[in-house]
């Protein structure tokens, strides 16, 4: 996979209102979704997780919850062909409500990839510092997670394309380390041989119950997978390569992770001792590399969890940096983050949103830890993405049969929604009941806040300062 080029006199000019056009293809949008959601990092984190509700059925959740998000996924391409530009959700909406609605759903956005990036340095840092310490000597976590904000934020401020080709990088390492142990594992027959057991719903270790408990957390490891869209304005042909990069991604990596984890839970063994082995395995892909394979192997696992980490902060800098200059550009933001550098880069807006994240990382992961604070964040993202998903789902059935309604369909923009929207009310009711223990449930009214706190900034804008939330932001239309 390349990361494609164009000329420059077609592509290549940066206007003091526009990012590069059309200087990155295809494989570009597809590794910023893909390294986004983080294959490697999602199996890893999850797999044992999911097994202690689903049991033996636990490749069965990953499948059902490839299906509610390739549902979600044509949702957010039908937006996408008709509106690429760098503000996502946030264009996407101002044009289906207003630009107070699209202030919001933006900003909630924003937020989700804001918060994950907390999750992203805490679990690396708090990662690789268990790997380098040895004799009772160990570097503080701090130092890495500078060093992976100073990588992410100096390839952001370099340039898109850079960004991506590093992402592809750590993508490539990533997808093939675990596919090789994957296909080791089914190829040796696991620990008691292939079978299509692990996709019955029947033998979830909870029962029914258990099995919906697990597609919730499965959604959660497909979370990202729509960050394709902040290249709207960069992608050569937006309109046909935004919408295939995002619901290829979501395709090809449910595929993906749907064998991972039957090859995790045949290589454990369908019984319940080898499912009990499974749920209570520190590291189970680690354990099944060196099982199947040998040593080496499963240090290159470590590499791959690693380099996954690596590959999704470096796509979160960038997606984040594209939404803040695309409302910084709307007057919503500080206008020195709607600025591009030399090379055509939102440089500001990623310094500017990397550096305060980092900076409450450091004062947060010092007071709690930096594995406390990953996890409390990365169940503090989902709420968020599961609010700015529902508002594009509803969004685009208004959109298209008041907006657009010579183009609209019954089964891309009433069914399919419809698909999206019952798998997120069931994403949503498994995150809040029964409700988790503390500090968890904290979160569930800091995000209902939150959002009521952005709701009335909108309010407030539209009511006081009309000039700037009827400001149109820029929209990269093309007939391609």
């Amino acid at each position: 996979m390349a990361i494609e080029d164009q000329d420059a006199t077609a592509a290549g000019a940066t206007t003091k209102d526009h990012l590069n056009r059309g200087v990155i293809g295809l494989p570009s949008a597809v590794v910023q979704s893909a390294a986004m959601v983080a294959p490697t990092a999602g199996i890893v984190a999850t797999v044992a997780f999911i097994a202690g509700y689903a049991g033996l059925a636990s490749p069965l959740t990953f499948a059902i919850g490839t299906i509610i998000c390739l549902a979600i996924g044509i949702v957010v391409g039908e937006y996408a062909r008709r509106i690429p530009t760098a503000g996502a959700f946030y264009s996407y909406l101002r044009e289906t409500f207003g630009p107070a609605t699209g202030f919001v759903a933006g900003l909630v956005l924003a937020l989700s990839y804001f918060i994950v990036f907390g999750f992203q340095v805490g679990f690396f840092s708090s990662f690789v510092q268990g790997l380098t310490a040895a004799d009772g000597f160990s570097v503080p976590w701090q130092i890495f997670a500078v060093a992976l904000f100073c990588l992410s934020v100096g390839l952001a401020v370099v340039g898109v394309k850079p960004s991506l080709r590093t992402g592809l990088i750590a993508l490539s390492i990533e997808c093939v380390i675990l596919l090789v142990v994957g296909l080791l594992i089914v190829a040796k027959g696991g620990a008691s041989g292939n079978s299509f057991a692990p996709f019955d719903w029947s033998h979830s270790l909870k029962g029914q119950s258990g099995l919906w408990i697990a597609v919730v957390y499965t959604i959660f490891s497909f979370t990202g997978f729509e960050s394709a869209t902040t290249l709207g304005e960069e992608v050569k042909r937006p309109k046909r390569n935004i919408p295939l990069a995002v619901v290829g991604t979501v395709l090809v990596i449910g595929i993906f992770e749907t064998f991972m984890s039957y090859a995790s839970v045949i290589g454990y063994g369908t019984s319940k001792t080898g499912i009990a082995s499974l749920v209570g395995a520190p590291s189970p892909i680690s354990s099944l590399a060196e099982r199947y394979g040998n040593s080496s192997l499963s240090f290159l696992v470590t590499l791959a969890i690693v380099s996954s980490f690596t590959a999704l902060n470096v796509v979160t800098v960038s997606a984040l940096s594209r939404m803040a200059y695309s409302m910084s550009r709307d007057g919503l933001l500080p206008k020195m983050m709607g600025q591009l550098n030399s090379r055509g880069a939102p440089g500001r807006s990623a310094v500017a949103i990397g550096g305060s994240a980092l900076v409450l990382i450091l004062i947060f992961g010092t007071v709690w830890g930096p594995e406390v604070l990953a996890s409390w964040m990365s169940y503090f993202a989902t709420l968020f993405w599961i609010v700015a998903y529902v508002f594009v789902v509803i969004g685009i059935v208004r959109f298209m049969w008041v907006k657009r309604r010579s183009e609209a369909s019954w089964f891309y923009h009433g069914f399919i929604p419809l698909v999206a929207f019952g798998g997120l009310v069931w994403v949503a009711y498994g995150n809040v009941h029964p409700l988790p223990p503390a500090p968890l449930d904290y979160f569930i009214w800091a995000t209902i806040g939150v959002i009521a706190l952005i709701g009335g900034l909108g309010y407030w804008l539209r009511r006081n300062r009309p000039e700037v939330v009827e400001r149109a932001a820029f929209i990269f239309e093309s007939d391609d």
